[in-house]
């Protein structure tokens, strides 16, 4: 059980450190790194807190420490990557409307550009 559990903590603090180092270099943005901290923070938590994983291993009925981790750590996962997805749907949206726009915007500009074209080739002066 020790190594499982040092083999948790020291992939909670690499998973750690590469979260701090993503949004430090601007790759993150700071709101959608807060679902991985809060993730590896209560995962990091549990493995090093004994009596809390004694008692989620009791109340949940999982038959070992190891499996408990295993399963707490397939959740913090599993929440995360449906936070991003709803993120993600949100920006898929999001980039329809502005498509739209864009594409309502390019028609305008044509329209003036014939409207000023026809006005330019009726003035004679204009050159």
């Amino acid at each position: 059980m020790e190594r499982v559990r040092w083999a948790a903590v020291i992939f909670c603090l690499l998973l750690l450190g590469q979260i701090i180092r993503a949004v430090r270099r601007e790759h993150i943005r700071v709101e959608y790194s807060m679902a991985w901290f809060a993730s590896v923070l209560a995962l990091l938590v549990v493995t090093l807190w004994d009596a809390a994983l004694e008692w989620l291993t009791d109340f949940l009925g999982v038959p070992g420490f190891t499996e408990m981790l295993m399963l707490l750590a397939g959740l913090a996962f599993l929440f995360t990557f449906f936070r991003l997805t709803v993120e993600v749907s949100a920006l898929k949206d999001h980039n329809i409307v502005v498509g739209q726009k864009v594409g309502m915007l390019e028609w305008e500009i044509r329209k003036l550009r014939e409207e000023l074209q026809r006005l330019r080739g009726k003035d004679p002066d204009a050159s």
